[in-house]
């Protein structure tokens, strides 16, 4: 074909056709997340499986120590019985094996309610399942009106995928007379919102220090959680305050 000199040229580009290409990439990238969450999911289980195990071990180990204390502490104490000069000694050293024995008994519960922790994450009763609020604890601080709170989210059971929102925390209490609500930031300097942002797997911690303010006497704690998402869930929470942290 002729070219008229100085006229403007379209160039024609032929490319190969591959209607499967898109799909092909597409289908191995669905494959390739798909085994990255089936991964991350088992790698959970796995871990919270090994530590349930090592606590257990440890508790069972602890156990045998108490038996073994305990069967000395008899011992012991029927030689302070029959001695009369060595008894001072006996004594002393069957006192330090009771302590001994003391600070085996607490290791041992705090195992316990670890290993119950996991358990009831990795194994919970049919009414039990979703976001909970596993535990809040308030224990005083050493000057008057400061108490250090701990509050243990848990997700249990559905915990394939990480779960975020927001944690109200109000304290209900007299305040001159008059019943009042006041919002963890009021007595929290380190918390400027009404919620505390969470997000987590299998479980999160949320604790500070609070300070009371003057004339009030704490009654109770709310604890409110409301997470997003296409199964979001509300869950409230009222514990009365601890006897030995009241002001």
């Amino acid at each position: 074909m002729a070219v008229v000199k100085g006229s403007q040229q379209e160039h024609l580009v032929i490319r190969q056709y591959r209607p499967w290409e898109r799909f092909r990439r597409t289908f191995y990238l669905i494959i390739f997340i798909a085994a990255v969450g089936v991964g991350g999911f088992y790698g959970g289980i796995y871990d919270s499986t090994s530590r349930i195990t090592l606590l257990s071990a440890e508790r069972d180990a602890l156990n045998k120590e108490l038996q073994e204390a305990d069967r000395t502490i008899a011992n012991l104490t029927q030689r302070v019985g029959v001695l009369e000069k060595g008894g001072e000694v006996d004594r002393k050293a069957a006192e330090g094996i009771r302590e001994t024995v003391k600070d085996l008994k607490a290791q041992i519960a705090t195992l316990e309610e670890e290993v119950a922790f996991y358990k009831g994450i990795m194994a919970p009763s049919s009414n039990d399942k979703g976001l909970r609020v596993s535990k809040i604890d308030i224990q005083r601080e050493g000057s008057a009106g400061r108490y250090r709170y701990s509050i243990m989210l848990t997700q249990v059971a559905d915990n394939s995928s990480y779960i975020s929102g927001l944690a109200a925390v109000n304290f209900v209490g007299l305040q001159n007379g008059e019943k009042v609500i006041l919002p963890l930031r009021d007595m929290d300097s380190g918390i400027s919102d009404l919620g505390i942002k969470f997000r987590f797997r299998y479980f999160q911690e949320v604790a500070g220090d609070i300070t009371l303010p003057d004339n009030f006497v704490p009654q109770q704690v709310q604890v409110v959680l409301q997470s997003t998402g296409s199964k979001a869930q509300r869950v409230e929470q009222t514990i009365d305050w601890p006897q030995q942290g009241e002001a």
